[in-house]
């Protein structure tokens, strides 16, 4: 019996081909890897039951002992708020990159075909690119908080609020790109803590609670279907210890 088990245990190689097998009929692996960074959208009305199948996503993120240190707003007939937002995020996008070489920036764009990467960064520099907060049919302002759960332990991790959030906005982003929507995660307009007090004031955040970002949901003027390639698993990956690459299956030598 021993040495029948030991004849029918797949090798390295096969375990590797069964895996790519896998992989290629795994949705969410394929949604995953479909999902891009949307700044173009069309305006167009969503239908609502889309938004609350998105927003239920959001609602089964993990949570650390259930607290649910996460809190949502959802703008959508309010559009003096999101011309609101996406005047801020082109003020700190003309301060973060209006200053920036095109070497800079076109490097960083370096998928995008000429003619088109100029064009792009002019964008960039004048802020424009980051205005999509005004033409998304869904802004959602996603909040955070290190003070407000009913744990008897206070987890000692600053902003771990943030890390349930963005489990929250994933889970949000996976569901709306399956639906055939994009999103968008407008950073810019909390990442000055002046700005985050304005919104606060705005949309009547308590103290206790913080704005991470605008999260950004509608339909797409077109698809992005190139991107940034991603570094390989042995770049970002250690095995068992800091500094050791993890090798993937059909890589390592058959025992």
């Amino acid at each position: 019996m021993a040495g029948s088990a030991a004849e029918t245990t797949p090798d390295s190689a096969e375990r590797a081909e069964a895996g790519s097998e896998t992989a290629g009929e795994l949705k969410s692996l394929e949604l995953v890897r479909s999902r891009r960074s949307i700044r173009e959208f069309t305006g167009e009305r969503i239908p609502d039951e889309h938004i609350e199948l998105i927003l239920e996503a959001a609602r089964h993120a993990p949570s650390p002992e259930n607290m649910l240190m996460i809190r949502f707003i959802v703008i959508r007939d309010d559009q003096e708020t999101k011309e609101f937002l996406a005047d801020i995020a082109q003020e700190m996008a003309e301060t973060a990159f209006g200053g920036a070489p095109f070497e800079l920036t076109s490097g960083r764009n370096w998928f995008i075909s000429d003619p088109y990467r100029a064009a792009v960064y002019a964008r960039l520099r004048d802020g424009k690119l980051f205005r999509y907060p005004e033409k998304s049919d869904a802004v959602i302002l996603v909040c955070a908080s290190e003070t407000w759960h009913d744990a008897g332990y206070l987890y000692p991790n600053d902003l771990f609020g943030s890390v349930v959030s963005g489990m929250a906005i994933q889970n949000m982003w996976l569901v709306a790109t399956e639906l055939g929507y994009g999103c968008g995660y407008e950073a810019l307009v909390c990442s000055d803590p002046r700005h985050a007090m304005l919104i606060r004031d705005r949309v009547g955040i308590p103290p206790t609670w913080t704005p991470l970002t605008a999260f950004c949901i509608g339909v797409r003027v077109s698809p992005r279907a190139l991107g940034p390639s991603r570094p390989p698993i042995e770049g970002l990956m250690y095995e068992e210890r800091w500094g050791l690459p993890y090798k993937r299956m059909a890589f390592r030598k058959k025992g």
